[in-house]
């Protein structure tokens, strides 16, 4: 084999080489970057009942009596530790119609600490008009999902981390009548053991004893 022939080899050889280096250093600048995730331990799931359903006749077969409904959906931290949970918003559409969540948020509490949901804040979560924009607010119901998360998962897990309670008022209408009833249900946890993604726009929201707490 001549100098020539061995030098054209070499050279092809160093090219193959540049374009394979090349290939592999475009492939490692173009894998995605791995999404973190938490581990839920524990899950409640709130009902609401929020708004007016008008239609009072006889002949009519609703979903709810006639009437305005109301709720307060109570969260307290009851460990020593910050708690986080994915908050979520399930609207349901009546009758047998799978519904997926319809509005997600990460959020939490510090130890001791409390929040509510109320049927104003479902509404804005849900992006549903208020009076003055209608007559009355619209019916709706479905549930809060509260979904509490470790990232990383620690070795002492609490197994009931938060107190959820559910506070419920109707009234007849029109008002002035005597139809009015209240009732309160604790809503207990659930263990679970699944990862959900870190990727919702809003960031973890932990309120700090030194800051003036966000409303939602």
């Amino acid at each position: 084999m001549t100098n020539m022939v061995k030098k054209t080899i070499i050279g092809l050889a160093c090219a193959i080489g540049l374009l394979l280096t090349g290939s592999t250093v475009q492939a490692q600048d173009i894998d995605p970057i791995p999404i973190p995730v938490g581990t839920v331990t524990n899950t409640y799931a709130a009902k609401f009942i929020c708004g007016v359903q008008p239609n009072g006749s006889l002949a009519a077969v609703p979903d709810a009596q006639a009437g305005h409904y109301s709720t307060k959906i109570n969260v307290h931290n009851n460990t020593g530790i910050g708690i986080k949970f994915r908050k979520k918003v399930i609207q349901l559409k009546g009758g047998q119609v799978p519904t997926p969540p319809a509005w997600t948020r990460l959020e939490g509490l510090n130890p001791d600490w409390a929040m509510e949901v109320v049927c104003k804040d479902i509404y804005s979560h849900l992006a549903l008009p208020l009076p003055p924009d209608v007559h009355y607010p619209p019916y709706i119901e479905g549930f809060v999902i509260f979904e509490v998360y470790f990232s990383p998962l620690p070795a002492s897990i609490p197994v009931d981390p938060l107190d959820v309670e559910g506070i419920y008022t109707y009234r007849a209408e029109p008002v002035g009548t005597d139809a009015v009833s209240i009732d309160v249900v604790v809503f207990p946890a659930k263990s679970n053991r699944y990862n959900i993604p870190l990727i919702q726009t809003a960031d973890p929201v932990i309120i700090s004893p030194s800051s003036t707490p966000k409303r939602q």
